[in-house]
């Protein structure tokens, strides 16, 4: 196989740009002084859409950009498909707000990115302008009807731009699948860690079937490794929800593929259906990942009749040489062949459509709301089990009883670890779980309080509160808190009335090799007071309902341990 210009034998591809951007903060002395220099700064909540091209920007998928684009590499993007250096980039990524807004802002200025008025981010801003939407359109989607998903989201944007460098403050506030959200470093790592060097990219928005299988096995067959890499988010209403999908996933790579040399993730991006053009956003983007090539099949990132069957694989000709790394795989379209009897494209199979067994989106849809199976050549009898389940709603809504779970232990024993998995895990099966996450509740219940004994006590009194309104109203809520002192956990058991104790046990010193923050160092030297386990003490449950040592059990096993003592006492 041909080795791509820029990557050498057993190293990865180079990232675009030639570096990986990473604008997170992760130190929590750090994390608190920008909390506290956006206490008097105006704070922005992102939509949907800002909020994933936010994560693209800071965790380094959309490398080399640091930022939300300033007005001249948003007409160089738009004109010439590139930033103003020269740098290849075919869609702009900008932030949109609206003139109310911007009436309090300045450049140079600091402001708070929220995320379900939780912050998650900072942006300085460089630069504010005005959009070109027309132009936009017409450029970016090759048309301006409203109809179009992508267009019809623009028009409907806010009418500023604000530019700047944006950094991510702590962890992203996701719930589900955490397990499978991989930034460009962690899959990258893992890579490494495979002695794969080269990789190839699969993108979707929709389950697998048998003709992306066939598109994927092939390209398997000369590379290392395979990323399938679904896409997170998208604006149709009519696609298969993330849920359903990431179920169809897990179960073809379980049963259908060499485990050793296939990664799911999620990728985050949010769909823009703008065909060509997204192509090469995604191709660039699967670079940052590590991947070395990524598969272009018919009407890539399209939508309706707006693009030509084969236009996102003919506009990677338009680059010469070195400016795009990755390597696109142009893949054929696939289906299954009557008389062939197997998998096969038009390059392949003499035979007329009459024997070809290809189904649309819209007749998939209309099957399966007639609680129709899809046949076997078109997709895998388990993958149309799931969708046939999840479009006729048989997974009923669940009984479920209040409680509250308070994960209790060291900082770095696993709480939230355990706790993310549990929600996971139980919002798949339909129960309604709120988890109460430390910082954000620091953010928002107990901005006022320090870490002195009175404050702790304060701090789990007030989250204690909340858990038991929900509580009484059936909602299952985990709290994952270090809650240190004994005689505030039995406080509120007595406050909740349902109420499972779970302590995390977990050695101080393997607690310290996983804080990858530095606490204990810092608390050791006297940077940190009133840290628990060095300089103020951490008293051990005397009576827990269960007790979790992870530094002896997967998450996994800790996980099945949390549900089933939540079957066990009948709250499931």
């Amino acid at each position: 196989m041909k080795m791509e210009k820029g990557q050498s034998k057993n190293a990865l591809i180079q990232p675009h740009g030639g570096k990986l951007v990473q604008s997170v903060i992760n130190d929590e002395k750090e994390r608190f002084k920008i909390l506290d220099l956006l206490n008097n700064s105006p704070k922005l909540e992102l939509d949907e859409f800002s909020f994933t091209d936010f994560e693209c920007l800071a965790t380094g998928v959309y490398s080399p950009l640091t930022g939300f684009m300033g007005e001249k590499d948003y007409l160089n993007v738009l004109e010439n498909m590139r930033l103003v250096d020269g740098t290849v980039w075919p869609i702009p990524v900008t932030l949109a707000v609206d003139e109310d807004f911007v009436s309090q802002l300045k450049p140079n200025i600091y402001v708070g990115l929220t995320w379900k008025n939780t912050i998650i981010g900072v942006i300085e801003i460089s630069e504010i302008y005005k959009p070109k939407k027309e132009k936009e359109a017409k450029l970016v989607f090759g048309t301006d009807d409203i109809a179009h998903p992508g267009v019809n989201i623009l028009y409907n944007r806010k009418n500023v731009y604000l530019a700047g460098k944006v950094t991510l403050v702590g962890d992203l506030p996701h719930e589900e699948f955490t397990e499978y959200r991989l930034s460009p470093k962690q899959t990258r790592e893992y890579f490494k860690s495979q002695n794969w060097n080269t990789v190839v990219a699969f993108q979707t928005r929709n389950p697998i079937h048998r003709a992306h299988e066939y598109l994927q096995k092939i390209a398997l067959e000369t590379v290392d490794g395979l990323l399938i890499h679904p896409l997170a988010e998208s604006p149709k209403k009519d696609d298969i929800p993330l849920n359903v999908r990431m179920e169809t996933y897990k179960t073809i790579i379980n049963s259908y593929y060499p485990k050793d040399r296939t990664l799911l993730s999620i990728f985050p991006a949010y769909m823009r259906y703008a065909g060509p053009r997204e192509a090469i956003m995604h191709a660039i983007a699967r670079q940052n990942y590590g991947c070395s090539h990524i598969i272009i099949g018919r009407d890539h990132a399209g939508v309706g009749k707006y693009y030509g069957t084969y236009d996102a694989q003919e506009i990677f000709d338009q680059f010469n040489e070195g400016e795009l790394r990755i390597q696109p795989f142009k893949m054929e379209h696939a289906f299954y062949c009557k008389i062939c009897k197997q998998m096969v494209t038009r390059r392949t199979c003499p035979h007329g459509s009459e024997a070809h067994v290809y189904l649309s989106g819209t007749k998939v849809r209309q099957m399966l709301n007639e609680q129709k199976m899809l046949p076997e050549e078109f997709t895998r009898p388990e993958v149309a089990m799931i969708l046939n389940n999840a479009i006729n709603g048989k997974h009923l809504a669940v009984k479920q009883k209040g409680v509250t779970v308070l994960f209790t232990g060291l900082s770095g024993a696993g709480k939230t670890t355990v706790s993310k998995a549990v929600v996971q895990e139980l919002r798949k099966q339909g129960y309604i779980i709120e988890r109460l996450d430390g910082d954000v509740v620091r953010q928002h219940l107990t901005a006022d309080l320090g870490f002195s004994k009175e404050d702790r006590d304060k701090n789990i009194r007030r989250v204690g509160f909340v858990a038991h309104l929900l509580t009484r109203n059936n909602i299952i809520v985990l709290m994952a808190n270090i809650a240190p002192y004994r005689i505030i956990r039995d406080e509120i058991r007595q406050l909740i009335g349902n109420f499972i104790e779970v302590y995390v046990k977990c050695p101080i010193d393997e607690c310290e090799k996983r804080d990858v923050k530095g606490l204990y160092e810092k608390a050791k030297k006297g940077e940190i007071l009133n840290f628990t386990g060095v300089n103020d003490p951490y008293e051990v449950p005397k009576s827990p309902e269960l007790v979790l040592e992870t530094d002896k059990e997967t998450v996994e096993e800790s996980k099945d341990k949390v549900i089933k003592i939540l079957r066990e006492y009948g709250y499931i």
